[in-house]
């Protein structure tokens, strides 16, 4: 099964093709993903390098957040279209998960992503790679929130044992997480980002399985509710005098 992997929850997008036998071919958008035809482009370029076209997809892997508002809406609007138009099934990948299987992970993994305002977005699992990669499953100790530094240190740090923290989430509270954490924390490396590759690596026994997301039914998980700025009144909306 050739699995098409959408990546685009966090500000440097991917996308893959993903097989029983690995990784056959990933590309990475280095600026903020805002535009469809940005993505829309790279995933021509990369099916092209492997000479084959859209019919030789058996099914597509989104990630689907927590992460941005518009690389989200851009990754899963393309995802469920390509998956509608061709018939083939589509699965949806939470972005913590994705991040969380880096690679050598084995024990307790914190993803940690900024989700601005001084907050990150994290959960806790405890990873076995092989086990990941065989099932598509992770064992998920903490649900993923979107809090405080101190506040998810400290609901990691009730459970024992060395912590491996990872994501872009280190670049800003990296210190902080650490101060809640003690000694027992290590740092992945605050360039370790959620893969397109790994979406879908981790899709392709679920979908093997028969498991797949109604393309209508791929929901973006933000993590935050969007800010909605009140409009300006005119003076005529007050009702004064122009």
């Amino acid at each position: 099964m050739r699995i098409l992997a959408i990546e685009t929850a966090t500000p440097v997008a991917s996308v893959a093709v993903v097989d029983g036998s690995g990784v056959l071919a990933e590309a990475m958008l280095r600026s903020p993903m805002r535009h469809l035809e940005g993505l829309l482009a790279t995933t021509d370029d990369l099916l092209g390098g492997l000479g084959v076209g859209p019919a030789a997809i058996d099914g597509l892997a989104v990630s689907c957040g927590p992460g941005g508002f518009t690389g989200l809406r851009i990754g899963i609007a393309t995802a469920a279209a390509w998956a509608a138009a061709r018939s083939v099934p589509v699965l949806g990948v939470d972005t913590l998960e994705a991040l969380a299987c880096v690679p050598g992970a084995d024990g307790l993994v914190l993803p940690v992503l900024d989700a601005h305002r001084g907050e990150v977005a994290g959960a806790l699992y405890r990873i076995d790679a092989r086990r990941a990669l065989r099932d598509g499953r992770v064992e998920r100790l903490l649900p993923p929130m979107v809090a405080l530094p101190e506040a998810l240190g400290a609901e990691a740090a009730a459970h024992p044992g060395p912590l491996l923290m990872v994501g872009d989430g280190l670049v800003r509270y990296g210190a902080r997480l650490r101060a809640a954490l003690g000694v027992r924390a290590t740092d992945a490396g605050q360039d370790l980002r959620a893969r397109a590759s790994m979406v879908g690596l981790l899709a392709l026994p679920r979908l093997a399985r028969g498991e797949r997301t109604e393309p209508g039914r791929l929901l973006p998980v933000y993590g935050r509710r969007p800010v909605t700025w009140p409009r300006q009144e005119t003076p005529e909306k007050r009702g004064n005098p122009p």
